[in-house]
């Protein structure tokens, strides 16, 4: 037994006395329930050390040859025999004490690898009406030697060599490889001569190694242990053999199970499910290919089958051999994997590093095949025809799905928020995406980064986009719908209407209600007229009944611009001396519309305050607003232009503002951006709020002064007392739309 065999031996002594399990015969099973109210012995074998195994081993071994296990009752004290035969989980028993001996092999004189077992218990007594458990230790008995070869030492001079061992008149040869041993009758003497062949010239020469004292009379269960190597120093008859070592152990039974009774090796693995790994292209997945072996790997055979040309290296159908140098190489080259060495007693095919390499075919699915067979102590996995030996490698496209916002969908670009990879290598895939996009209705995918960008206002407005990993491998076209620019209704302020809703009174001819629409119907834009217009009844109280609002000519372009006044005719009053009580309000022009809250008509006005609904819808997000405008402030007055876009549930998507004090006597261009931050998302507008205010500096901050002041009516120059203050003139309104 050489050294390898040796050390593999205590490698497996667990496993081996698991093995004893079904070696060394029954124990107690589910039969006890069938038994009950019998008479009769329920038997269980040990080692000498009373490490009982139950008869329930892992399925996973096998069953040697249990009947070679030989049972024998006898009446204690006596020779009568109450049973004879092999060992059974059970026997059936008269009441009574018996003696019990159980033994395993010939015990030969001299024979390779022949351990021989034995275990008696004594006086064991059986009652009547119960089946009692009755333990057999069980120990080697008889002995064993193995020769260990230091083959570096000993290669220098034999291209090969044995030793033969002698108990009296019987022999046998324990070569170099073998991994066999002398089992011989306990309390023996042994002879060996060492035999060896010179290297190149082939002639062979003998060597009766000395006797050593731990040769003779080898007591039973003992393991004698010799090293043979090359002492160089003393090669006088070319031989120059010496003990390098010389050791004696006990050894249990564990340690000697014969070879041929060791399970033959199998296959496992937690990764494939009934010998299936499925995954996705780049995916990284474990992919191991346990070989469950009781002793040192022999030999492997591999066949691997796969349609991708990447793996044309290995010839379909050929079975590759892990003795055979070229075919292991030509595996590890092509798979990019580590086979095991021949000799190793733990091994596994790992094809973990080889999934991520495995394709499919532009998308389709691709099996690759895996069929293995492995051999160890003499067997190979074959050898259980019902074993499945071919794993499967399943490769499916990886799946991913475009995320994308509508609110990144503006009127010259669109963007892609990222593409979502639910299976395969998120790394590798996202180093190799490349985003595509095509006009609705085209075949032709062309090539670009996540956003998208046009010279100009595209006339298609549908598109669709997508991200392809490589061909065959792409998500689903998502659809884009960009926003088509538009402007505000009567942006060019040449639509009013306007109403003469009294005439005379004191201190006044007439009142108007004016507003920035035709024909009295509803429009786009309104204006605060209706609250500081309040008292228009049969008495007209004009110091607050004056439209903040009007029109004018010498417009910007067109006929028409509008002109807002801030104005203290905001709370109801009498005389011009109870100004400290008026409201003084901006002149306001918005989109939406304007509720004032009365109190009735000709009454005083209830609250000093009006409301704004900005309900105009607008689905398209301009990203700046431009207006053209003259300014007069009183004092160091400002206005204020603001605009908002919201959304569905009437959130503010984005706004901005505009201010300014300067004095502008000649039409000037101010435009308010909306600065989008870069990478953040925004809803879809549903509503468009833009508001004029001819002052921020209203109530009791608002400076104003009294005067009269004319508007154009019906071609009519009307002269009307009023307390006013800036005047802003607004023309020529426009959205930009720069994304």
């Amino acid at each position: 037994m050489n050294k390898s065999v040796i050390e593999y031996m205590k490698w497996i002594g667990c496993l081996c006395l698991l093995v004893l399990c079904m070696v060394l015969g029954g124990c107690q099973s589910d039969e006890e329930t069938a038994l009950s109210g019998k008479t009769g012995l329920l038997i269980t074998l040990t080692d000498e050390e009373h490490h009982a195994y139950s008869r329930t081993a892992p399925s996973e071994l096998e069953d040697p040859v249990t009947e070679k296990f030989q049972l024998k009752v006898v009446y204690s004290g006596t020779d009568k025999s109450a049973y004879k035969g092999s060992c059974k989980e059970f026997i059936l028993l008269e009441e009574g004490t018996y003696d019990l001996t159980a033994t395993y092999g010939d015990n030969p004189v001299l024979a390779l690898d022949a351990p021989y077992y034995a275990g008696t218990l004594e006086g064991q007594e059986v009652i009547k009406g119960q089946m009692t458990s009755a333990s057999i230790p069980c120990f080697v008995a008889n002995s064993l030697l193995s020769v260990i070869y230091n083959k570096t030492s000993l290669d220098k001079l034999y291209e090969s060599y044995y030793v033969t061992v002698s108990v009296g008149s019987e022999s046998v040869n324990l070569d170099a490889d073998s991994g066999k041993s002398a089992y011989f009758r306990a309390g023996s003497s042994v002879k060996l001569v060492f035999h060896g062949f010179l290297s190149g010239t082939g002639k062979e020469v003998t060597y009766d190694i000395p006797d050593q004292e731990k040769f003779a009379n080898i007591p039973v269960k003992t393991h004698v242990k010799v090293t043979l190597g090359l002492d160089e120093s003393n090669i006088t008859s070319g031989v120059g053999i010496s003990i390098e070592k010389l050791e004696t152990e006990t050894v249990s039974i564990s340690e000697t199970i014969p070879m041929e009774y060791l399970p033959k090796p199998k296959l496992e693995s937690d990764d494939f499910v009934n010998n299936e790994l499925s995954f996705a292209e780049t995916e990284k997945k474990s992919a191991v290919i346990r070989l469950k072996l009781s002793s040192g790997l022999q030999d492997l055979k591999l066949k691997f089958n796969s349609a991708d040309a990447k793996f044309a290296g290995l010839e379909q159908g050929k079975e590759y051999l892990l003795s055979n140098a070229e075919d292991k190489s030509a595996v590890e080259t092509a798979l990019g994997i580590t086979l095991p060495e021949i000799g190793a007693t733990e091994a596994a095919l790992d094809f973990t590093s080889l999934v991520p390499q495995l394709m499919t075919d532009k998308g389709t699915t691709v099996a690759s095949t895996v069929e293995v067979d492995v051999e160890a102590n003499n067997r190979w996995a074959s050898e259980d025809a019902s074993a499945n030996r071919i794993y499967t490698l399943t490769c499916n496209k990886p799946e991913l799905y475009l995320v994308t916002n509508p609110g990144n969908f503006w009127s010259k670009e669109f963007s892609v928020d990222s593409c979502d990879i639910k299976t395969g290598d998120v790394e590798t895939i996202s180093q190799k995406l490349q985003y595509q996009y095509r006009k609705k209705g085209d075949e032709q995918w062309i090539n670009c980064d996540r956003l998208v960008q046009f010279d100009d206002y595209p006339a298609d407005k549908q598109y669709q986009v997508r991200a392809v990993y490589r061909e065959g491998i792409e998500t689903e076209p998502v659809d884009v719908e960009l926003e088509t620019p538009q402007q505000l209704p009567n942006s060019g302020m040449e639509e009013w209407y306007y109403q003469k809703v009294h005439s005379g009174g004191w201190l006044s001819d007439n009142i108007y209600s004016i507003y920035p629409w035709t024909n009295g119907s509803d429009s786009f834009w309104d204006t605060n007229n209706d609250f500081t217009t309040r008292n228009r009844g049969t008495f007209a109280k004009t110091y607050n009944s004056f439209p903040a609002i009007s029109f004018v000519k010498n417009a910007h372009s067109g006929t028409w611009a509008a002109e807002l006044r801030s104005t203290g005719n905001g709370r109801g009053n009498t005389l011009p001396n109870n100004v400290l009580e008026m409201n003084r309000v901006a002149g306001e022009l918005f989109t939406g519309t304007v509720q004032v809250n009365t109190g009735g008509t000709d009454a005083t006005p209830i609250g000093d305050q009006y409301t704004i609904d900005k309900n105009r819808s607008f689905n398209v997000r301009p990203t700046a607003l431009s207006f053209w405008y003259k300014y007069v402030p009183y004092g160091s007055d400002t206005y204020r232009a603001l605009i908002q876009l919201i959304d569905a549930e009437g959130n503010v998507i984005i706004e901005s503002s505009y201010e300014s004090s300067d004095f502008k006597n000649d039409w000037t261009n101010a435009v308010v951006r909306l600065n989008y931050e870069n990478g953040k998302s925004y809803a879809k507008c549903t509503k468009i709020f833009i508001c004029f205010s001819s002052t921020i500096n209203t109530g009791e901050n608002m400076s104003y002064q009294k005067g009269s002041y004319s508007i154009w009516l019906d071609k009519e120059t009307n002269f009307e007392p009023v307390w006013y203050g800036s005047i802003l003139t607004i023309d020529d309104i426009s959205l930009i739309f720069d994304k």
